[in-house]
């Protein structure tokens, strides 16, 4: 990794993090609601992935001093309503935001589990509206592939399916009537490659935990996995996948781990006494994760979000 020079922009001296804006459990003076929400920090570059549910994440926002307004980029791990709800919130503070998502984000949704009344899980009302204009605008990004936002930043876009223990990780159909499955195939996760290995960010993970980290594997070309934090819907798991899931995490020799939101209570427990408390540590809003160092664009290479930065010529990761 390059050497970092000073700029006088003063953004080499910025750290790199992640901080969980929403999630099913709340630290110290926080909002909890089941839903996600991370705000990423690359140096001087402000990245927001998911917006939950339920207006929490400006409440969070506003305790935590993060400026939502400060966002130059939303990337969204799939449309389902616990990380579509506070999207009109959003884009009232910062309506010239790209999107990056994948496609048929917009779909109703729903979880029809049997025995029980079908759950609607669609984007709101409100969420639809924003789509239908940022389409309009051009701010909306589909991702048909992986996409690099920033040097060490990327976007999985769709995530092949080749295990052949993981599914979506529940009942989730295309209409309430349960004829149409959803593959929701605009599931989408991040990856960071920091000077420690990969930092992988999940959002649900309905591709599946194995399947999304093979793939960003794959296409970083960095096998090391510092740590992996986000919801990884296993709350549903069959035994046979979650014994599965296990031993693949535990070959991966991460650093930590940080499941959360979607991941299910148990299934968190059974990660802990598998892996170790030293590893696993469960998460809630208000944590922030150091990233460490991350690299710069030394290449002149295309980055999605490098149009200058800050003006100090590189240092950032701009070019």
């Amino acid at each position: 990794m390059s050497e970092a020079t000073p700029n006088a922009c003063g953004c080499e001296s910025q750290p790199s993090s992640i901080t969980l804006l929403v999630d099913n459990k709340a630290g110290e003076g926080l909002s909890c609601v089941h839903g996600f929400a991370a705000w990423i920090k690359i140096r001087d570059r402000r990245i927001l992935f998911d917006t939950g549910q339920k207006g929490v994440i400006l409440n969070n926002a506003k305790v935590l001093g993060i400026d939502l307004a400060e966002a130059e980029a939303l990337v969204m791990s799939h449309g389902h309503d616990d990380h579509t709800d506070n999207l009109a919130d959003f884009y009232a503070l910062n309506p010239s935001v790209p999107m990056y998502c994948g496609a048929n984000i917009e779909y109703d949704r729903f979880c029809c589990r049997p025995g029980e009344d079908a759950k609607n899980w669609s984007p709101p009302p409100s969420a639809k509206r924003i789509l239908s204009n940022l389409s309009f605008l051009g701010l909306r990004h589909v991702l048909d592939q992986p996409l690099y936002l920033l040097p060490g930043v990327g976007v999985t876009g769709p995530v092949p399916r080749l295990t052949d223990f993981e599914d979506v990780g529940d009942a989730l159909f295309l209409d309430a009537e349960a004829t149409k499955p959803d593959p929701v195939s605009d599931d989408m996760s991040m990856w960071f490659e920091t000077d420690k290995g990969l930092v992988i960010l999940l959002g649900c993970c309905h591709s599946g935990i194995v399947n999304t980290v093979n793939y960003i594997r794959q296409v970083s070309g960095i096998e090391k996995i510092s740590g992996i934090v986000g919801g990884m819907h296993l709350i549903r798991a069959s035994e046979y996948r979650m014994n599965k899931t296990l031993e693949a995490m535990k070959g991966w020799k991460m650093d930590w781990m940080i499941p959360c939101h979607c991941t299910g209570d148990n299934a968190m427990q059974q990660m802990q006494d598998y892996l170790g408390k030293d590893i696993v540590s469960f998460g809630h809003t208000g944590i922030v994760i150091d990233l460490g160092e991350m690299p710069r664009n030394t290449t002149g290479a295309y980055y999605e979000m490098c149009h200058g930065g800050c003006g100090c010529g590189g240092g950032c990761g701009c070019a």
